[in-house]
């Protein structure tokens, strides 16, 4: 199901000779879920990753959780993972299960807007008719990678992403989608730490900050 939702995401129909808009920045608070695939090769293993996440995002608090499950093809492995990062607290948990682990999360947090670097691509609409969602699409410069990313015109919610690159020989190509995004924390509960994290270890495991899932865990710190 998240596969057709990535690919029918990430189509719009483009628009003729835009103006290019002013850069902007999500709410400071929105929920949703986010389907995924990820093409990769790590020193020469290729597979498939293919998932979803649900996301909370609280800059107003300075909090961030992510549920994320994936399959991978190439390890036959099932990630069900669940981040939080309390920037306020400098404290960053990744439970798995009964386990959790923890580190530091130096740095503040970013809040979620297209940088002025960006280059404005075009304006586009998804649907048809009366039915459409008018959106910008930008491409954003970061090291060893490339990212282009839509955007609502009214209220700059994500609606797709792309990125490719490679990050510590993990070469990679990620495609998402954003789908049920609602503004504001339904639940706060969601950034409370489980009972299992009293009794955290000092590391994570060793996949959790390598290739993409590096990426992911320092994409909204600065």
């Amino acid at each position: 199901m998240y596969t057709a939702v990535v690919i029918i995401l990430m189509v719009g129909v483009a628009l003729g000779a835009p103006t290019a808009p002013s850069p902007c920045c999500a709410p400071d608070q929105w929920e949703g879920i986010i389907g995924q695939n990820i093409g990769y090769d790590q020193e020469g293993k290729a597979g498939v990753r293919k998932g979803y996440l649900t996301m909370s995002y609280d800059y107003t608090d300075r909090l961030l959780e992510v549920f994320t499950h994936l399959n991978d093809s190439g390890s036959g492995m099932e990630v069900n993972s669940n981040v939080i990062q309390n920037y306020k607290s400098g404290k960053q948990y990744v439970i798995q299960g009964q386990k959790c682990t923890m580190t530091d999360l130096p740095g503040m947090m970013q809040q979620q807007c297209i940088p002025k670097n960006a280059t404005f691509q075009t304006s586009l609409y998804y649907g048809a008719g009366s039915s459409t969602l008018m959106a910008n699409s930008f491409t954003i410069p970061i090291t060893g990678m490339h990212v282009d990313i839509s955007v609502t015109q009214d209220g700059c919610i994500p609606i797709g992403e792309s990125v490719y690159g490679s990050i510590n020989n993990y070469a990679f190509f990620e495609v998402m989608g954003f789908i049920n995004v609602t503004t504001g924390i339904k639940d706060p509960s969601v950034f409370n730490i489980p009972s299992s994290c009293p009794h955290v270890t000092p590391q994570h495991p060793a996949h959790q900050f390598t290739g993409l899932l590096k990426y992911v865990s320092e994409k909204y710190r600065k």
